[in-house]
């Protein structure tokens, strides 16, 4: 699903985890606890039932007190990668779809990498159990490829995907429902979870800036339904609007359940969509 440039690119890059990781196994994360490690971490004065074989004897000769050397643990982490499959993802040029799915893809790949346990799904569909290690990144890859955009998916389909364990859980989509619909509630639930939301909206080009006119039957290509319109200047400019409030909208919830909110065009090549993960702080040079 990505060429051997990309894969370069994406070695040279990982997840920046803004909480210090407790996982099952050790892998690459800081850890809340501590442990007997190469990394030092911090003093702490010494109390009955430590191991003594952490004293630092110099700290000792330099202030007659015992004091335990402290290092960090390094467990890994939880990605839950979450790709939107509704039918309003076909749409575009070039399509939504295969931006959202390579994207789903790389960012699969960074968190397997750095030895993370992985685990992908469909808004509101199927998934994968997780995965660890580099060995799982050809399994998420055949499920992403057999994946086929259809039907309609929404925020009641994100309360039903109930990951397991806390981490990252970004969501790949272009958020674009019926009007009652509402991100906030399952957005404010991850976090209750303690995962952290991140919410990548992805939309095509002719949707941020479009350019048609005149008189139209447009079609809903989730639902089939129709509608007549005299698109003029005046509702384009309309329309723009109410995307940006949408888009802030989305922030306030991403950021209220301690998450972070991106936007990526259909048109943008991984490296753009790596930049803007970079900007957003979602990932970092390794």
């Amino acid at each position: 699903m990505l060429t051997a440039g990309e894969l370069t690119l994406l070695g040279r890059l990982d997840l920046a985890y803004r909480r210090p990781q407790s996982g099952l196994y050790a892998g690459e994360r800081r850890s809340p606890r501590s442990a007997r490690s190469p990394e030092f971490s911090d003093f702490r004065p010494y109390v009955a039932g430590d191991d003594f074989r952490q004293i630092d004897w110099p700290a000792y000769a330099r202030l007659e007190k015992l004091m335990l050397r402290l290092y960090v643990a390094e467990e890994e982490a939880c990605l839950n990668v979450v790709l939107d499959t509704s039918g309003s993802m076909v749409m575009g040029e070039p399509s939504k779809w295969q931006t959202a799915r390579r994207l789903a893809a790389a960012l699969s790949f960074m968190g397997l990498a750095a030895l993370d346990r992985v685990q992908v799904g469909a808004l509101g569909g199927a998934r994968l159990p997780p995965m660890r290690g580099r060995d799982g990144v050809s399994r998420i890859w055949t499920f992403l490829e057999g994946l086929e955009p259809a039907g309609e998916a929404g925020p009641a389909e994100l309360r039903l995907l109930l990951w397991a364990r806390p981490g990252i859980t970004v969501v790949i989509s272009d958020f674009l429902v019926e009007e009652d619909g509402n991100w906030a509630p399952p957005i404010a639930g991850l976090a209750a979870r303690r995962q952290e939301p991140v919410l990548w909206q992805v939309l095509a080009p002719e949707e941020e800036h479009p350019s048609i006119a005149g008189d139209l039957k447009l079609v809903d290509v989730e639902t089939e339904r129709t509608r007549e319109l005299t698109i003029t200047p005046g509702l384009v400019a309309d329309y723009q609007r109410a995307l940006t409030a949408h888009r802030a909208e989305l922030a306030r919830a991403a950021q209220s359940a301690g998450g972070r909110f991106l936007n990526s065009s259909s048109a943008d090549d991984l490296e753009a969509m790596m930049l803007a993960g970079l900007r957003a702080g979602l990932v970092r040079r390794a």
